[in-house]
C-alpha cells in the first residue's frame, strides 16, 4: 500500500479552509439581506438617525459572525480532525457530510428568516421563547391555523427547491480538486490563521465575554435595538432559555430574595397589594384579608360573570367612529362603566392572564404555564372561584374551545370550579373554528345558565372566534368597518389581513354587547355584576415605538351592575392587571369572608402600587423599568412625558432603576414562594395518603 504523503494531505487540507471563506462571505451577505427586508418592513426612519442605523447594521456584523461559525462548527471541527486522520477516504467523507450539513444548515436559516417576519409581525420581537407556546397550545389548531392563514405550501415547495440548488453549489466549496502544491509551512500557516480567525468570529467580541444579547442595546430607541441579533441567534438563545427553564430551580431561589424571603414579602404587600403594615410579614399567609359586612350583599347577592375576551385590545377603541364601529356598541356600556383605563395584561399570553386571574398571581418571567408545570395538580387558596364557592354560589367555568388546550381540563376543576364546560358540551351541530364555537353560541350558552339559575352564579367564560384565521359565521353581518387614513398609516404589512382581524373583533365585541343587553333588559338577571376584559392586547397589526410601551400591553377592564354596589360610572386611572380582578370582585360582591390575594383592590386608592407584566416591566405613577430576567440587564428605564400616563420617554437613571428591580422581583419571589410550597404540601399530603394505605 502507498504511504500517504503528509504534506500534500495538509496542502487539501488548508485548500478546503480556504475555500470555506468564500461560503463565510456569501452567508454574510445572506444575513445582510435579511437585515434589510426586517428594516425596510418594520423601521419608522422618520424618528431615527441614520448614525445610529449604521451602527446598527455594523453590530448585526457581529451577531452574524458568530452565528455564521455556529453553523460552520461541525464541518470545522471535522476539518481540523483530519490533521490526526490522514486519510483521502476520511477527506471523502467530510466532503458528503459537509455538503449535506450545510444544506440543512442552509435551509434552516431562510426558514427561520421566514418565521421571523410572521413572528416579529405578530409578536414584535425576532423568534424567543414565546415561540415554543405553541407546543403547549392546541397544537393542532395552531397548525391548521397557520395552514390557513400563510402560503405554507410554497414556502416548504421553495425550501425543497432551493435545497436540491443549495447542495449542488456546496460542490462548489467542498470539492475534491484541491491545491496540493503548498509547502508544508504555508499550509501549516493558514490553517493556524483561519483557526484565530474562526474563533474570533465565534467570539465576535475583544472583550471578556463573547457576544450576547445585552450588546444589542446599543442605542435608546427599542427597534433599532432589535436590529443588531439576526433571529437565527436569538432563536438559538430561546432554545437555550427553554432548555435550562424546563429544568430551572423556582423563580424565589434564582434570585435577590433567595436568603430573605420575609422581605420579599413585606415589598410585596406595601407596593403591589397596598397593604401599609409597620410590621414586617413573614408569610404570604397575611396577605389574607377580609371583606366588609353587607347587609344588601347578604341577603341578595347578585350574579358575577367574569368575561375574558380573545384579543380585546384597548388602543383600537380610540379609532371607534360612524364609519368604523370596531366596537359595535360596547363603547357605549363602557361609558355606563366602571372603567380601569390602565389595565396591564399581567402575561405574555392567554394562559398566562387567565391563569393569573384564576388565581390571582403574577404571571412569573421565564417559566412555562402553570397548567403545564407540575403545580398544575394543586388547588390553590388564592382561587377567586374558591371565594366564591365558599359563599354558596355555584362556579362555573366555560371555554368555547377544547379543554385539553394548555391542558385545563385537569388544571382548572382543581380551582373551585364546580362545573367545566368546553366545546364538547356543545351541540356537536354548533358551528365552530379551528379553536373553538362561535362567539355568539358561547354567550348563549352561558345566558342560559344565567337564566335558569335559582342559586347565585359566578361564571368565568372565555371566547376564541377573534383569534386566527380570523373565520366567522357567513350569516354575519356587521355595522361599518371603513378604516381612516390614520388607521392605515398605523397598519403594518398586509390591510386586507388586518381588516379580516378587525372583522374578527367586532363580530366578538357584537354578540357581547347583545349578551349584556340580554342580561340587563331581563328584570330577574338586573341583580348582576358583569366584568369585562381581555386575555392579551389585539396582536400583529401595528409597531409599537419605546413611547407606546403601555400601548403594547394595555387592555380594557370595566365593571357593570347596579350602583348600589359599584358607584356612579367613573374611570380610575390607576395601574392595576389581571392579578388585581379577584381582590376587586371579591371586595364588591362577597361580604365579610376571609380571602388570600396577590393582588390589590382596584378601588383603593393605591396610587403608590405598582403592576407588572411577565416581560420583566414593572409600570409606576411616575417610571417604568423593562428589564430582562434572562439576559439580567436592563432593557430601559422610563419617565411618563405627560399627565395622563399614556407615553413615555426614556431616561438615564440609576437612582430610578434599582428600587424598582428590586420591589418588582420581590413579588415575583413571594408568588414563587407561595406557589412552590403548597407544591411541597401537595406532595408531603399524597406521601401521606399512600402510606396510610
Amino acid at each position: 500500500m502507498r504511504k500517504l504523503n503528509y504534506r500534500l494531505y495538509l496542502s487539501f487540507v488548508s485548500d478546503q479552509a480556504l475555500k470555506l471563506f468564500p461560503l463565510i462571505l456569501i452567508l454574510f451577505f445572506v444575513f445582510l439581506t435579511n437585515r434589510i427586508i426586517f428594516f425596510y418592513l418594520f423601521s419608522e426612519t422618520p424618528h431615527m438617525r441614520w448614525v445610529e442605523i449604521v451602527k446598527g447594521f455594523i453590530l448585526g456584523v457581529r451577531f452574524d459572525s458568530a452565528t455564521i461559525i455556529y453553523g460552520l462548527s461541525i464541518p470545522i471541527i471535522m476539518l481540523y480532525l483530519g490533521l490526526i486522520i490522514p486519510s483521502k477516504i476520511y477527506l471523502l467523507i467530510f466532503r458528503y457530510f459537509s455538503k449535506i450539513w450545510m444544506t440543512i444548515i442552509l435551509c434552516i436559516i431562510f426558514f427561520i428568516f421566514g418565521i421571523d417576519i410572521y413572528f416579529y409581525d405578530f409578536y414584535q420581537d425576532h423568534l424567543n421563547i414565546i415561540f415554543f407556546d405553541m407546543f403547549e397550545d392546541d397544537t393542532k389548531a395552531v397548525i391548521k391555523s397557520i395552514w390557513k392563514n400563510y402560503p405554507v405550501f410554497w414556502i416548504l415547495f421553495g425550501l425543497f427547491s432551493i435545497s436540491i440548488v443549495f447542495y449542488y453549489l456546496l460542490d462548489k466549496i467542498f470539492t475534491q480538486h484541491l491545491n496540493g502544491t503548498r509547502g508544508l509551512l504555508q499550509s501549516t500557516g493558514i490553517l493556524l490563521g483561519a483557526f484565530l480567525i474562526f474563533v474570533i468570529m465565534a467570539r465576535a467580541s475583544f472583550g471578556l465575554f463573547p457576544i450576547n444579547m445585552m450588546d444589542a442595546a446599543y442605542t435608546n430607541d427599542a427597534f433599532l435595538n432589535k436590529l443588531g441579533p439576526n433571529p437565527v441567534f436569538t432563536f438559538e438563545k430561546a432554545v437555550e432559555a427553554r432548555i435550562s427553564q424546563k429544568n430551572a430551580l423556582p423563580f424565589w431561589r434564582q434570585h435577590l430574595y433567595r436568603e430573605n424571603i420575609q422581605t420579599a414579602f413585606s415589598k410585596s404587600a406595601q407596593s403591589f397589594l397596598g397593604i401599609n403594615n409597620s410590621k414586617n410579614i413573614a408569610s404570604w399567609k397575611e396577605f389574607q384579608r377580609t371583606t366588609k359586612g353587607d347587609t344588601r350583599l347578604e341577603t341578595n347577592p347578585p350574579h358575577v360573570v367574569l368575561i375574558m375576551m380573545e384579543g380585546f385590545g384597548s388602543w383600537i377603541l380610540d379609532f371607534e367612529s360612524d364609519e368604523f364601529q370596531i366596537s359595535c356598541g360596547v363603547s357605549d356600556w363602557i361609558d355606563q362603566s366602571i372603567y380601569f383605563d390602565h389595565f396591564i395584561q399581567s402575561g405574555f399570553g392567554s394562559i398566562q392572564n387567565l391563569t393569573a386571574t384564576i388565581l390571582s398571581l403574577p404571571s412569573l418571567p421565564n417559566t412555562i404555564p402553570l397548567s403545564q408545570q407540575k403545580y398544575s395538580a394543586v388547588s390553590f387558596p388564592s382561587s377567586l372561584a374558591e371565594n366564591y364557592k365558599r359563599n354558596n354560589y355555584v362556579t362555573n367555568f366555560v371555554y368555547g374551545g377544547k379543554l385539553s388546550w394548555q391542558r385545563i381540563g385537569d388544571f382548572i376543576p382543581l380551582q373551585g370550579f364546580d362545573h367545566v364546560f368546553g366545546e364538547g358540551d356543545f351541540d356537536a351541530n354548533i358551528p365552530k373554528t379551528d379553536w373553538g364555537v362561535f362567539d355568539e353560541h358561547l354567550f348563549n350558552f352561558v345566558f342560559e345558565i344565567l337564566s335558569s339559575s335559582e342559586k347565585p352564579q359566578f361564571i368565568m367564560f372565555f371566547t376564541t372566534t377573534n383569534h386566527p384565521p380570523f373565520e366567522l359565521p357567513d350569516t354575519f353581518v356587521g355595522p361599518p368597518l371603513q378604516m381612516g387614513f390614520s388607521l392605515k398609516n398605523m397598519i403594518r404589512g398586509n390591510e386586507e389581513l388586518a381588516q379580516k382581524r378587525f372583522g374578527a373583533y367586532q363580530y366578538a365585541n357584537c354578540f357581547l354587547n347583545q349578551f349584556l343587553d340580554d342580561i340587563y333588559n331581563t328584570e330577574s338577571l338586573n341583580n348582576t355584576i358583569t366584568a369585562v376584559t381581555a386575555d392579551h392586547n389585539l396582536q400583529g397589526i401595528r409597531n409599537y415605538n419605546e413611547s407606546a410601551l403601555l400601548h403594547k400591553y394595555r387592555v380594557p377592564f370595566f365593571l357593570l351592575g347596579h350602583e348600589e354596589i359599584l358607584g356612579s360610572p367613573k374611570v380610575i386611572t390607576n395601574f392595576g392587571s389581571h392579578v388585581d380582578i379577584a381582590t376587586t370582585l371579591t371586595e364588591l360582591t362577597l361580604p365579610n369572608i376571609d380571602y388570600l390575594s396577590f393582588g390589590k383592590n382596584l378601588f383603593t386608592n393605591c396610587s403608590d402600587c405598582f403592576t407588572v407584566n411577565q416581560n420583566g416591566i414593572i409600570f409606576s405613577n411616575n417610571s417604568v423599568l423593562n428589564y430582562n430576567y434572562s439576559e439580567k440587564f436592563i432593557e430601559g428605564s422610563y419617565e411618563w412625558n405627560s399627565k395622563d400616563r399614556l407615553l413615555l420617554s426614556r431616561v438615564d437613571n440609576q437612582d430610578l432603576e434599582l428600587p424598582l428591580l428590586k420591589d418588582m422581583t420581590a413579588y415575583y419571589s413571594s408568588a414563587s414562594f407561595y406557589i412552590d410550597e403548597h407544591w411541597q404540601k401537595w406532595q408531603e399530603l399524597n406521601i401521606n395518603k399512600k402510606e396510610s394505605k
